[in-house]
């Protein structure tokens, strides 16, 4: 057999008054999408543990069928492994955003979490700077793409209880002061040093970023494989390197695409020429699209309308047409996590799922992929895991 899981990020979203009172799923135009929903299951799963936030790490954990309540450490160090960054067992990693803090009187405010998205040359160069300039013995820059970047702080499970510092996402604070939000608990005081000195350096710098925020902290895991699990191998492709740091902890290759950005904007098409190469040799590809998520967090409707449609478009219609007919393989068109367009973040709530067959008829036509219509269809799993193993067991049961 052969898999496909697409994950269009944070696609679900609540009912918006801009829409009279409908999602943005269920407003955008989304014909190959609503086919795989008529042509085989159609459900909503629950892909956040009541006890942990709502997030990508998270979220994506669950859809890679583990059980993040057992398995999750932290979400940047699984961004590490997507870099290639080392980590040891008593490091520390930290998510280091390049933001834009604007002056409301004496009050820093957190303009843009994604301090305007550099391109990635621009983000390196100053990255770099910060290395250089922050001599502070353990703790040393990586950058990554444009403002997601990492800090690692070495042998800092010493000072740093995972369980006691609090460290807030930066795109949760859009248009807040920074300073409730700065780092406390214990090893918080180096952390804040080190955002302090990192606005110094970057204050004069003219750039669309003017500082860091350090979030996301992670210890280095310990995840099954796919092979483990399904023996299955296959193949991870993603502009984020959270999600290729995840698919290589759990034996998907990570797959580097020229031109995917994260962003409105990505390759499409080399991200379906990709899934069919890796298929050719492995039995299962997670591909991954950040747009819709990023969208959400600017709090742009037509934005994330447009790359709800433009995933439709441009990576089921292809992908869908290329496996009809092939009765080896099974295609997961599922969302890791709500992010409101009012909220501008991630929240709690059931996401939509469709998997499909090839070489067989509709069963249910007419079907929306959305969040109301998949919650009506009966088929509701309360993990994320229960839908990897209803994906790829399903057709044995």
């Amino acid at each position: 057999m052969k898999y496909v899981i697409v994950q269009g990020d944070g696609m679900a979203d609540n009912p918006l008054e801009e829409l009279s009172g409908r999602t943005p799923l269920e407003a955008a135009n989304t014909p190959n999408m609503d086919e795989v929903a008529s042509a085989g299951e159609l459900g909503a799963v629950n892909t956040i543990p009541s006890s942990l936030p709502p997030g990508s790490s998270v979220g994506n954990m669950s859809l890679m069928g583990l059980d993040p309540e057992e398995y999750f450490s932290g979400r940047a160090s699984l961004e590490a492994r997507g870099q290639g960054v080392p980590v040891k067992d008593d490091d520390v990693v930290f998510r280091c955003n390049l933001v834009r803090l604007g002056a409301n009187g004496e009050r820093k405010i957190m303009e843009d979490y994604s301090g305007g998205h550099p391109s990635p040359e621009v983000a390196e160069q100053y990255v770099n700077l910060l290395d250089e300039e922050i001599d502070r013995n353990g703790f040393k820059f990586y950058s990554g793409v444009s403002y997601r970047n990492l800090l690692v702080w070495k042998n800092g499970r010493k000072e740093v209880d995972l369980g006691d510092i609090s460290l807030t996402p930066a795109h949760d604070i859009t248009g807040e002061p920074a300073r409730k939000y700065i780092p406390r608990g214990a090893g918080a005081e180096k952390l804040k040093g080190i955002q302090e000195k990192a606005g110094e350096v970057l204050k004069n710098e003219g750039k669309s970023f003017n500082g860091v925020w350090l979030w996301g902290a992670g210890v280095k895991p310990d995840l099954p494989s796919f092979q483990e699990r399904y023996e299955l191998t296959g193949a991870v492709i993603s502009a984020v390197d959270l999600i290729k740091g995840l698919g290589a902890y759990t034996g998907l290759s990570p797959i580097e695409v020229k031109g995917a950005t994260g962003s409105i904007d990505t390759d499409y098409e080399g991200k379906v020429r990709a899934v069919k190469e890796n298929l050719k040799e492995g039995s299962l590809v997670f591909l991954h699209i950040e747009a819709p998520d990023e969208a959400s967090h600017a709090g742009d409707l037509g934005l994330k309308t447009k790359a709800i449609e433009r995933i439709d478009e441009r990576v089921i219609e292809p992908l869908v047409n290329y496996l009809s007919g092939r009765d080896d393989s099974r295609l997961l068109l599922v969302t890791d996590h709500v992010t409101g367009i009012e909220s501008k973040t991630h929240e709690r709530g059931r996401v939509p799922f469709a998997i499909t067959g090839f070489g067989r008829s509709e069963v249910s036509p007419g079907r929306k992929f959305a969040e109301r219509e998949a919650s009506r269809s009966g088929e509701v799993l309360e993990s994320g895991a229960d839908l990897i193993d209803l994906f790829i067991r399903g057709e044995e049961s």
